[in-house]
This record gives structure tokens, C-alpha cells and sequence, in this order.
């Protein structure tokens, strides 16, 4: 997903395979959407996707659906002998083997991952960590190259917890945390820029560690004031506030 309709123009997302969304506009062989998983909006080319109908989207909705899970490795979609790899958190119908989009048939062979919310606490620093060293990609949503906030969005997908998009409109909801000493694992932390704009997210591990991408997905040390890059010997990132997400839906 571009900001704008051209090449040039800064990525702002990643849909994944079979991310469904709605069409707004068309320009000269873009148009312009709005997912209708987190409502957000941006442009990609024609030729990216495939139209559904009505009918075919209402039965999506009504099919039970589970994750590609964390093993992603013999995990793909085949339409004849076309084969693409499904990257962890993607939505597909549970135990159905195929799909079909307009009159494409697509075959699924997946490692499968049914979200359950009460396992956050325990597997919270595996999911993150098995996205340790994942090359940062603005507007990245995937282990093959990933932003802060997808970071953030993809791991806690993976829980049954839907979190917006960019790091600011994640920043807008949950619980505070009020002290540092009441951090628990799994908490996020925001970070701002110098003119008070929340530009950053990470996941913690535990009260002095953070999960977060950038440059790659890296373990950091945080306190009160920020991430401490060990490498540069300095503050990377300027604390903001710390919110947890249990009451997310």
C-alpha cells in the first residue's frame, strides 16, 4: 500500500494474502482502499488483487479462520503451479483445503495457529522473539521486512488482540502503566520525536528490556528516559508512555 497512486511514493502498509479490504477510488490503474481489518488506507496497483463479490465476502466472514503460525516454512498457497508463501498471521479458512477468489482456486498447505488470548502472558516474549533480527522495512508487515507498529500489530494478532495500524493510533488505546516498576511482559512502549509525536512502538520483554524494529527487530535495554543503544552508547528512542492491552477486543 503507497500513499499516493505511484511507484515513487512511500509504502505505508503490506496487505497479506487474503486481507480483504474496500475499493474508494481509481486512478489510472490504482485504487485507492480501506482494509476492512484495521480501516486503513492507501493505494495499490491493478493486477495486485482480485475483486470478490458481495456474497463471497459475507461467506468469508462467516467461516471459521485460523493463522498461519509461527512455522511458516511449509506454509503456501498454489493456484496451478504458481506457489506463494504465507507469512505468519495470515488469515485462512480453517480446515478448508482450498479457496477460490472470482475463478481462481487456490490450495492451502499451511501450519496452522488458532488465536487464544489467555496464552498472551505465557508466549508473549517467544512470538516476539521469534521475529528477533527480522530486516526493518517501512510499512512492513511481515518477517521478510517489518516497521515498528506492524511489529507490534502482527504479534499481538497472533493472541486474538487487533491493533490499529501505526504506532500513534495504537498509542490511543489501552491502559496505562503508570510506573516502570509495573511493567509486565507484553506491555507496549511508545516513544516520541522531538516535537512530541508518537513515531515509535516496541514490545516489552520485562521491566528493562524491549523488543523493536529498528534497522532490524532488536532486544534493547529501557528505563524512564528510553531505549539505550549499546552499539551508539546513547538514548535511541525518548519514552512517552507504556500501555497494556488485556482489554482489547
Amino acid at each position: 500500500m503507497r500513499a499516493e497512486a505511484a511507484h515513487r511514493s512511500e509504502m505505508v502498509s503490506q496487505l497479506l494474502f487474503l486481507e480483504h479490504f474496500e475499493i474508494l477510488e481509481a486512478a489510472a490503474g490504482w485504487v485507492r482502499i480501506r482494509t476492512t481489518s484495521d480501516q486503513y488506507e492507501g493505494w495499490i496497483q491493478e493486477g495486485q488483487f482480485s475483486r470478490v463479490t458481495q456474497e463471497a465476502y459475507s461467506a468469508w466472514l462467516q467461516l471459521p479462520k485460523a493463522l498461519v503460525g509461527l512455522d511458516t516454512t511449509l506454509s503456501k498457497a498454489t493456484l496451478g503451479t504458481t506457489q506463494i508463501d504465507l507469512q505468519h498471521g495470515t488469515f485462512i479458512p480453517l480446515s478448508l483445503g482450498s479457496w477460490k477468489l472470482g475463478d481462481a482456486e487456490y490450495h492451502f498447505h499451511a501450519s496452522l495457529h488458532v488465536p487464544v488470548k489467555e496464552d498472551f502472558a505465557q508466549d508473549i516474549v517467544a512470538v516476539a522473539k521469534s521475529y528477533h533480527l527480522s530486516p526493518y522495512l517501512w510499512g512492513g508487515r511481515s518477517r521478510t521486512g517489518i516497521d515498528c507498529s506492524g511489529f507490534s500489530q502482527v504479534v499481538y494478532r497472533h493472541f486474538g488482540y487487533y491493533l490499529p495500524r501505526d504506532a500513534y493510533q495504537q498509542a490511543a488505546a489501552g491502559d496505562t502503566v503508570d510506573f516502570i516498576s509495573m511493567i509486565q511482559a507484553g506491555d507496549l512502549a511508545f516513544f516520541d520525536n522531538e516535537n512530541g509525536k508518537i513515531t515509535h512502538v516496541g514490545i516489552m520483554l520485562d521491566q528493562e528490556h524491549i523488543i523493536h524494529a529498528s534497522a532490524s527487530v532488536r532486544i534493547d535495554r529501557m528505563d524512564a528516559t528510553g531505549i539505550y543503544n549499546e552499539e551508539l552508547q546513547k538514548y535511541s528512542h525518548k519514552l512517552r508512555i507504556i500501555k497494556r492491552y488485556t482489554n482489547v477486543s
